[in-house]
Protein backbone atom coordinates (compact mmCIF):
# COMPACT_ATOMS: atom_id res chain seq x y z
CA UNK A 1 0.00 0.00 0.00
CA UNK A 2 1.22 3.42 -0.89
CA UNK A 3 2.50 5.35 2.16
CA UNK A 4 0.03 8.58 3.33
CA UNK A 5 1.02 11.69 2.44
CA UNK A 6 0.52 14.54 4.12
CA UNK A 7 -1.24 17.80 2.67
CA UNK A 8 1.58 20.27 2.84
CA UNK A 9 1.47 22.26 -0.72
CA UNK A 10 2.70 25.74 -0.56
CA UNK A 11 0.27 28.65 -1.49
CA UNK A 12 -1.62 28.63 -3.41
CA UNK A 13 -2.67 25.11 -3.59
CA UNK A 14 -6.19 25.96 -2.85
CA UNK A 15 -6.39 22.94 -0.06
CA UNK A 16 -3.12 24.15 1.75
CA UNK A 17 -3.30 24.89 5.38
CA UNK A 18 -1.69 26.12 8.31
CA UNK A 19 -2.21 23.83 11.37
CA UNK A 20 -1.56 20.15 11.82
CA UNK A 21 -0.56 17.87 9.23
CA UNK A 22 -3.96 16.39 7.30
CA UNK A 23 -5.01 13.49 5.10
CA UNK A 24 -4.65 14.57 1.44
CA UNK A 25 -7.81 14.28 0.13
CA UNK A 26 -6.28 15.11 -3.66
CA UNK A 27 -5.33 12.22 -4.03
CA UNK A 28 -6.59 8.54 -3.92
CA UNK A 29 -3.64 6.84 -2.99
CA UNK A 30 -2.48 6.94 0.81
CA UNK A 31 -6.52 7.42 1.44
CA UNK A 32 -7.33 3.31 2.21
CA UNK A 33 -10.87 2.52 2.00
CA UNK A 34 -13.42 5.11 2.75
CA UNK A 35 -16.90 4.63 3.33
CA UNK A 36 -19.68 6.24 1.79
CA UNK A 37 -20.56 9.81 2.50
CA UNK A 38 -24.15 10.35 1.85
CA UNK A 39 -24.07 13.95 4.05
CA UNK A 40 -21.75 15.21 1.68
CA UNK A 41 -24.42 14.76 -1.56
CA UNK A 42 -27.70 15.62 1.34
CA UNK A 43 -26.09 19.45 1.47
CA UNK A 44 -24.91 20.22 -1.54
CA UNK A 45 -27.65 22.40 -2.60
CA UNK A 46 -27.22 24.42 0.47
CA UNK A 47 -23.89 23.85 -0.06
CA UNK A 48 -23.39 25.53 -3.44
CA UNK A 49 -25.25 28.70 -2.12
CA UNK A 50 -23.30 28.99 0.99
CA UNK A 51 -20.45 29.18 -1.15
CA UNK A 52 -21.66 30.84 -3.90
CA UNK A 53 -22.52 33.71 -1.46
CA UNK A 54 -19.10 33.41 0.18
CA UNK A 55 -17.45 34.11 -3.16
CA UNK A 56 -19.45 36.83 -4.54
CA UNK A 57 -19.12 38.88 -0.72
CA UNK A 58 -14.92 38.54 -1.23
CA UNK A 59 -15.41 40.15 -4.12
CA UNK A 60 -11.77 38.40 -5.91
CA UNK A 61 -9.54 38.43 -2.60
CA UNK A 62 -7.53 35.81 -1.13
CA UNK A 63 -9.82 33.52 0.86
CA UNK A 64 -8.60 32.12 4.30
CA UNK A 65 -11.06 29.39 5.66
CA UNK A 66 -10.95 29.66 9.60
CA UNK A 67 -10.97 26.45 11.42
CA UNK A 68 -13.02 23.33 10.68
CA UNK A 69 -16.08 24.43 9.94
CA UNK A 70 -15.72 25.51 6.63
CA UNK A 71 -13.61 22.14 5.83
CA UNK A 72 -16.83 21.03 3.22
CA UNK A 73 -17.06 24.57 1.98
CA UNK A 74 -12.92 24.27 1.22
CA UNK A 75 -13.01 20.74 -0.15
CA UNK A 76 -15.71 21.92 -2.86
CA UNK A 77 -14.53 24.98 -4.08
CA UNK A 78 -10.65 23.04 -4.38
CA UNK A 79 -11.99 20.45 -7.11
CA UNK A 80 -13.78 23.73 -8.32
CA UNK A 81 -10.29 25.21 -8.73
CA UNK A 82 -8.53 22.02 -9.79
CA UNK A 83 -6.82 22.48 -12.89
CA UNK A 84 -8.48 26.37 -13.15
CA UNK A 85 -6.15 29.31 -12.92
CA UNK A 86 -7.33 31.70 -11.11
CA UNK A 87 -5.17 35.55 -9.25
CA UNK A 88 -6.77 34.81 -5.88
CA UNK A 89 -5.52 32.44 -3.49
CA UNK A 90 -7.05 29.80 -1.29
CA UNK A 91 -5.59 28.74 2.27
CA UNK A 92 -7.06 27.64 5.69
CA UNK A 93 -6.07 28.42 9.01
CA UNK A 94 -6.83 25.78 11.23
CA UNK A 95 -6.86 27.11 15.01
CA UNK A 96 -9.36 26.94 17.14
CA UNK A 97 -10.23 29.87 18.93
CA UNK A 98 -14.08 29.63 20.27
CA UNK A 99 -14.52 31.90 23.26
CA UNK A 100 -10.73 32.34 23.56
CA UNK A 101 -9.09 35.43 24.45
CA UNK A 102 -5.52 35.31 23.64
CA UNK A 103 -2.65 36.06 25.86
CA UNK A 104 0.95 38.00 24.82
CA UNK A 105 2.63 34.13 24.42
CA UNK A 106 -0.24 32.88 22.13
CA UNK A 107 -0.37 35.60 20.11
CA UNK A 108 3.92 35.49 18.80
CA UNK A 109 2.93 31.27 18.40
CA UNK A 110 0.20 32.52 16.22
CA UNK A 111 1.99 34.14 13.73
CA UNK A 112 3.74 31.76 11.83
CA UNK A 113 0.12 30.19 10.75
CA UNK A 114 -0.77 33.01 9.99
CA UNK A 115 1.93 33.42 7.83
CA UNK A 116 1.43 30.15 7.05
CA UNK A 117 -1.77 31.00 5.52
CA UNK A 118 -0.90 34.28 3.27
CA UNK A 119 -1.35 36.64 6.12
CA UNK A 120 2.01 38.62 7.21
CA UNK A 121 1.03 41.97 7.27
CA UNK A 122 4.05 43.29 5.81
CA UNK A 123 3.77 40.94 2.81
CA UNK A 124 0.11 41.65 2.34
CA UNK A 125 1.68 45.46 2.09
CA UNK A 126 4.39 44.56 -0.30
CA UNK A 127 2.36 42.66 -2.65
CA UNK A 128 -0.70 44.55 -2.37
CA UNK A 129 -2.51 41.49 -1.69
CA UNK A 130 -5.97 41.59 0.10
CA UNK A 131 -7.91 38.38 1.90
CA UNK A 132 -11.18 37.58 3.15
CA UNK A 133 -11.28 35.37 6.39
CA UNK A 134 -14.16 33.11 5.91
CA UNK A 135 -15.71 31.05 9.22
CA UNK A 136 -19.57 30.04 10.62
CA UNK A 137 -20.02 32.44 12.78
CA UNK A 138 -21.53 32.07 16.35
CA UNK A 139 -20.81 35.21 18.16
CA UNK A 140 -17.69 37.15 15.91
CA UNK A 141 -15.40 36.27 18.55
CA UNK A 142 -12.80 34.29 16.64
CA UNK A 143 -12.87 36.68 14.13
CA UNK A 144 -12.04 39.95 16.34
CA UNK A 145 -9.17 37.90 18.01
CA UNK A 146 -7.57 37.38 14.73
CA UNK A 147 -7.92 40.37 13.89
CA UNK A 148 -6.81 42.37 17.02
CA UNK A 149 -3.80 39.81 16.62
CA UNK A 150 -2.83 40.76 12.78
CA UNK A 151 -3.26 44.73 13.96
CA UNK A 152 -0.86 44.14 16.77
CA UNK A 153 1.92 42.65 14.62
CA UNK A 154 1.28 45.18 11.96
CA UNK A 155 1.88 48.09 14.63
CA UNK A 156 4.64 46.00 16.03
CA UNK A 157 6.21 45.79 12.05
CA UNK A 158 5.83 49.98 12.05
CA UNK A 159 3.24 49.21 9.84
CA UNK A 160 -0.12 50.85 11.49
CA UNK A 161 -3.33 48.40 12.42
CA UNK A 162 -4.88 50.36 9.53
CA UNK A 163 -3.03 48.43 7.18
CA UNK A 164 -5.04 45.30 8.13
CA UNK A 165 -8.02 46.81 8.32
CA UNK A 166 -8.11 47.95 4.57
CA UNK A 167 -6.84 45.15 3.48
CA UNK A 168 -8.16 41.64 5.42
CA UNK A 169 -12.12 41.62 5.01
CA UNK A 170 -14.50 38.98 7.11
CA UNK A 171 -17.18 36.60 5.38
CA UNK A 172 -19.71 35.25 8.42
CA UNK A 173 -21.28 32.30 7.51
CA UNK A 174 -24.81 33.17 9.70
CA UNK A 175 -27.30 31.17 10.33
CA UNK A 176 -30.47 32.50 9.06
CA UNK A 177 -33.24 33.33 11.71
CA UNK A 178 -30.69 32.65 14.57
CA UNK A 179 -32.18 34.21 17.50
CA UNK A 180 -29.27 35.36 19.43
CA UNK A 181 -28.53 39.09 19.16
CA UNK A 182 -24.81 38.70 19.71
CA UNK A 183 -24.66 36.76 16.25
CA UNK A 184 -26.87 38.92 14.25
CA UNK A 185 -24.13 41.74 14.97
CA UNK A 186 -21.50 39.66 15.17
CA UNK A 187 -19.95 42.76 13.07
CA UNK A 188 -20.64 45.58 15.09
CA UNK A 189 -18.33 44.65 18.02
CA UNK A 190 -15.39 47.33 19.09
CA UNK A 191 -12.77 45.26 17.99
CA UNK A 192 -13.78 44.96 14.14
CA UNK A 193 -14.57 48.92 13.72
CA UNK A 194 -13.68 50.11 10.29
CA UNK A 195 -13.16 46.39 8.99
CA UNK A 196 -15.46 45.71 5.67
CA UNK A 197 -17.60 42.54 7.51
CA UNK A 198 -20.11 40.52 5.29
CA UNK A 199 -22.81 38.26 6.25
CA UNK A 200 -23.75 35.20 4.38
CA UNK A 201 -27.32 33.52 5.76
CA UNK A 202 -27.41 29.47 5.72
CA UNK A 203 -30.29 26.98 6.81
CA UNK A 204 -29.98 25.89 9.90
CA UNK A 205 -29.49 22.21 8.84
CA UNK A 206 -26.51 23.88 6.73
CA UNK A 207 -25.01 25.56 9.56
CA UNK A 208 -25.32 22.84 12.18
CA UNK A 209 -23.85 19.94 9.81
CA UNK A 210 -20.53 22.77 9.24
CA UNK A 211 -20.61 23.94 13.17
CA UNK A 212 -21.60 21.05 15.33
CA UNK A 213 -22.49 17.93 13.58
CA UNK A 214 -20.58 16.84 10.36
CA UNK A 215 -17.40 15.02 10.98
CA UNK A 216 -13.87 16.81 10.94
CA UNK A 217 -10.76 15.89 8.19
CA UNK A 218 -8.14 17.96 10.83
CA UNK A 219 -7.69 17.93 14.16
CA UNK A 220 -8.90 20.78 16.71
CA UNK A 221 -5.86 22.86 17.21
CA UNK A 222 -6.77 25.32 20.26
CA UNK A 223 -4.21 28.26 21.70
CA UNK A 224 -2.55 25.88 24.46
CA UNK A 225 -1.29 23.55 21.43
CA UNK A 226 -0.04 25.63 19.25
CA UNK A 227 3.68 26.24 20.43
CA UNK A 228 4.12 22.80 19.82
CA UNK A 229 1.75 21.16 17.44
CA UNK A 230 1.04 17.10 16.59
CA UNK A 231 3.66 16.14 14.48
CA UNK A 232 1.66 12.77 12.76
CA UNK A 233 -1.38 12.58 10.57
CA UNK A 234 -4.33 12.03 12.41
CA UNK A 235 -5.88 8.70 13.65
CA UNK A 236 -8.50 7.02 11.27
CA UNK A 237 -10.94 7.00 13.28
CA UNK A 238 -14.56 6.02 12.52
CA UNK A 239 -15.41 9.92 12.52
CA UNK A 240 -12.03 10.81 10.77
CA UNK A 241 -12.59 7.96 7.80
CA UNK A 242 -16.35 9.87 7.31
CA UNK A 243 -14.92 12.95 7.42
CA UNK A 244 -12.03 12.13 4.61
CA UNK A 245 -14.86 10.49 2.37
CA UNK A 246 -17.44 13.46 2.67
CA UNK A 247 -13.97 15.93 1.75
CA UNK A 248 -13.11 13.41 -1.13
CA UNK A 249 -16.52 12.78 -2.83
CA UNK A 250 -16.79 17.18 -2.82
CA UNK A 251 -13.52 17.64 -4.14
CA UNK A 252 -14.24 15.35 -6.83
CA UNK A 253 -17.25 16.67 -7.93
CA UNK A 254 -16.30 20.33 -7.94
CA UNK A 255 -14.28 18.66 -10.65
CA UNK A 256 -17.29 17.87 -12.76
CA UNK A 257 -18.09 20.10 -15.81
CA UNK A 258 -21.70 19.22 -14.85
CA UNK A 259 -21.03 20.44 -11.75
CA UNK A 260 -19.41 23.73 -12.58
CA UNK A 261 -22.70 24.51 -14.52
CA UNK A 262 -24.38 24.30 -11.65
CA UNK A 263 -22.09 26.63 -9.36
CA UNK A 264 -22.46 28.72 -12.29
CA UNK A 265 -25.89 28.60 -11.65
CA UNK A 266 -25.77 29.26 -8.04
CA UNK A 267 -23.06 32.36 -8.96
CA UNK A 268 -25.49 33.73 -10.95
CA UNK A 269 -28.51 33.58 -8.11
CA UNK A 270 -26.31 35.16 -5.80
CA UNK A 271 -25.38 38.12 -8.14
CA UNK A 272 -22.06 36.93 -9.30
CA UNK A 273 -22.10 38.68 -12.46
CA UNK A 274 -21.71 41.93 -10.50
CA UNK A 275 -18.18 40.99 -9.67
CA UNK A 276 -15.35 40.49 -12.26
CA UNK A 277 -13.79 38.06 -10.61
CA UNK A 278 -16.72 35.80 -10.48
CA UNK A 279 -17.24 36.40 -14.30
CA UNK A 280 -13.90 35.31 -14.65
CA UNK A 281 -13.53 32.27 -13.27
CA UNK A 282 -17.28 31.60 -14.55
CA UNK A 283 -15.41 32.03 -18.28
CA UNK A 284 -12.85 29.93 -17.14
CA UNK A 285 -15.25 27.02 -16.08
CA UNK A 286 -16.67 27.29 -19.63
CA UNK A 287 -13.40 27.18 -21.28
CA UNK A 288 -12.03 24.40 -19.49
CA UNK A 289 -12.52 21.12 -19.72
CA UNK A 290 -12.82 18.38 -17.21
CA UNK A 291 -9.53 17.59 -15.18
CA UNK A 292 -8.99 13.73 -15.66
CA UNK A 293 -9.63 12.14 -12.53
CA UNK A 294 -7.02 9.36 -11.37
CA UNK A 295 -7.07 6.13 -10.38
CA UNK A 296 -9.36 5.13 -8.55
CA UNK A 297 -10.96 8.77 -8.34
CA UNK A 298 -14.29 7.81 -8.68
CA UNK A 299 -16.81 8.90 -6.61
CA UNK A 300 -17.75 7.03 -3.73
CA UNK A 301 -21.70 5.15 -3.66
CA UNK A 302 -23.50 5.11 -1.05
CA UNK A 303 -23.94 0.68 -0.27
CA UNK A 304 -27.23 0.28 1.32
CA UNK A 305 -27.20 -1.74 4.32
CA UNK A 306 -27.59 -5.38 4.34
Amino acid sequence: MTAPRPLHHPLPHPLHSAGPPVWDVTRAAGLGALPASPDALAFLPDLRAALAGVLVAAGGVDLVFVGRSPEPLRAYLGGLLWGVGVPWRVSGLNVSLLNATLDAGQVRTLRPLLAGAGLHPRELVRSGRRAALVDVVASGGTFAELHRALRDWAQEDGLGGRCVTRRVRLVGLLRGGYARPAAQRWNAQSGLRGVQARSVLTGAALWSWLAEDGGKVAPRFPADTWAAPPGGLPARDPERLAALAQARTLFLLGQRRDERAVMTAALNAAGGQRVAAVRALCGAWRGAASPLPERGGRLPRHRPAG
